[in-house]
C-alpha cells in the first residue's frame, strides 16, 4: 500500500464519499487494517476478520487473488430499512509501484489490499417504487377496460343463452331430462347446450349406480363394525365393546336399581398348556372354552375375551345366587369337556370370580369389575377349577 500521499488519498476518498448516493469508502490493508476512509473514526482502526469485506477472501486459504463482480458485490441493510449495494475492488501491486522507492511490497505480492464502496440505494428503489405504481395502475386500467368489454359481450351475446342453460341445470337438479333444443344456438354455446344435456343422462346413471354403491357400502360398514367388536381368535365380544356395554349397564343398574353381575374367567395353568405344546395348542383351547361359554350362558348374557386367558360374563337383571349358579355350570362344562390336542387328552379347568352391582354397592363400573377379578384370585388361591363370590 501507498505510505506518501496519504493526504491526497483522503482528500480523493472524501470527495468521492460527497457524491451523490455514495454513502461509504475505505481502503483496507490485507491485515484488516483501515488505512483511509470517509469516516475519520474508522482510519487506524483493524475490521473484523469476518466482515464481508474481509471474509469473502479470508474465507478461503489461501485468500485468491481474483473473484468474479457477483463474488465481490453484496446487498444490505440498515436496522431503518434502508437499502445499500456493497462492492469490493482489490488494490493489486503493479510492477512500477513495487520497484518505486516509495513502496516497501516486494514483486511476489499480488494484492495490496481492497477498496470497499457502500452505494446507497435509496433513489434507486423510490424510482422502482414508481415503475412499480405506474405499472399496477396501468395493469388495474387495462383490467378494467377489458373487463367493462367483455362484460359488454356476454350481457349481449351470452347472458340469455346461459340463463336457458342454468334453467337446464335445475331440471336435470330434479332429475328430469334437459331439452338442449331450448338454446337456439348454433355455436359453442349450443354444443355446450347438448353437452350439459348429455351429462344430465350421464348424472342419472351415475345416481342410480351410486344408489346401488351406498347400499353395498352401508353393508359392508356394518360388516366392519361387527369385526370392530369381535376377538378375531375366539368370536367373542373384545374388551373395548365389553367395556362399553358394561358402563352402560352399570348406568341402568344404579339408575332403576336393578342386579348386574359380572363373572371373570380365568383358565387354569395355561401359561404351563403354552410352554408344553405350544400356542397353537393355547389358541385352540381358547376357542374351545369361548364357545362352551357361549354355550352355556343364556341368550341375554354377553361374554367377551378380556385378555390373555380371561374372559368375562355380563349377566343382566341377575343376582349373586343366580350368578354364582351359572358360574358353577360354567366351570363344570369345562372340567368335563375332555379337551384333544394331537391325540392328546389335556385335563382343563378354569377359576371363576362373580360380583353383582346391587346387593354391594359399587360406584362405578370398574370397581364391579375389579371385585370379580378380586373373587377369581381368590378362586385361585382356594386350589383353582372353584367358583368364589365377592361378597
Amino acid at each position: 500500500m501507498m505510505i506518501n500521499a496519504g493526504e491526497d488519498i483522503t482528500h480523493i476518498i472524501n470527495s468521492i464519499a460527497r457524491q451523490e448516493n455514495v454513502a461509504h469508502i475505505r481502503i483496507f490493508q490485507k491485515d484488516g487494517h483501515i488505512k483511509f476512509s470517509n469516516l475519520p473514526e474508522e482510519v487506524t482502526t483493524y475490521a473484523d476478520i469476518n466482515d464481508y469485506a474481509c471474509a469473502i477472501c479470508h474465507k478461503h486459504d489461501p485468500p485468491p487473488t481474483d473473484l468474479s463482480l457477483n463474488e465481490r458485490a453484496r446487498f444490505f441493510s440498515s436496522p431503518e430499512g434502508q437499502r445499500y449495494l456493497g462492492i469490493v475492488n482489490p488494490i493489486y501491486n503493479e510492477a512500477g509501484c513495487s520497484s518505486a522507492s516509495c513502496h516497501v511490497h516486494s514483486p511476489e505480492t499480488k494484492v495490496l489490499g481492497t477498496l470497499d464502496t457502500v452505494i446507497s440505494l435509496e433513489q434507486v428503489d423510490k424510482n422502482l417504487h414508481l415503475l412499480e405504481l405506474f405499472f399496477a395502475s396501468m395493469t388495474v386500467l387495462i383490467f378494467l377496460v377489458t373487463a367493462a368489454l367483455v362484460f359488454l359481450y356476454l350481457l349481449r351475446f351470452v347472458s340469455r343463452p346461459v340463463q336457458k342453460m342454468i334453467t337446464g341445470t335445475q331440471i336435470i337438479a330434479n332429475g328430469e331430462i334437459f331439452n338442449p333444443s331450448a338454446v337456439e344456438r348454433h355455436d359453442e354455446l349450443g354444443r355446450l347446450a347438448a353437452a350439459i344435456s348429455k351429462m344430465g343422462e350421464e348424472i342419472s346413471r351415475q345416481k342410480n349406480e351410486l344408489l346401488i354403491k351406498n347400499r353395498e357400502l352401508t353393508k359392508a360398514n356394518k360388516e366392519l363394525e361387527k369385526l370392530s367388536t369381535i376377538d378375531s381368535l375366539t368370536g367373542l365380544y373384545n374388551r373395548r365393546y365389553f367395556i362399553g356395554m358394561l358402563e352402560a349397564e352399570h348406568r341402568r343398574s344404579v339408575r332403576y336399581g336393578h342386579r348386574l353381575s359380572i363373572l371373570m374367567i380365568d383358565v387354569d395353568f395355561f401359561k404351563k398348556v403354552n410352554d408344553q405344546h405350544g400356542h397353537i395348542c393355547g389358541d385352540q383351547l381358547l376357542k374351545e372354552i369361548a364357545k362352551i361359554i357361549k354355550k352355556t350362558v343364556r341368550g341375554t348374557d354377553m361374554v367377551a375375551r378380556y385378555g390373555g386367558e380371561e374372559m368375562v360374563v355380563l349377566l343382566l337383571e341377575t343376582d349373586s345366587g343366580e350368578a354364582a349358579s351359572i358360574g358353577e355350570k360354567l366351570r363344570y362344562a369345562v372340567e368335563s369337556n375332555g379337551f384333544i390336542f394331537e391325540d392328546e387328552a389335556l385335563s382343563i379347568t378354569v377359576s371363576i370370580g362373580g360380583a353383582t352391582q346391587g346387593e354391594t354397592w359399587f360406584e362405578k363400573p370398574m370397581q364391579l369389575l375389579a371385585a370379580a377379578d378380586d373373587a377369581m384370585y381368590m378362586a385361585k388361591r382356594a386350589g383353582r377349577n372353584t367358583v368364589r363370590y365377592f361378597t
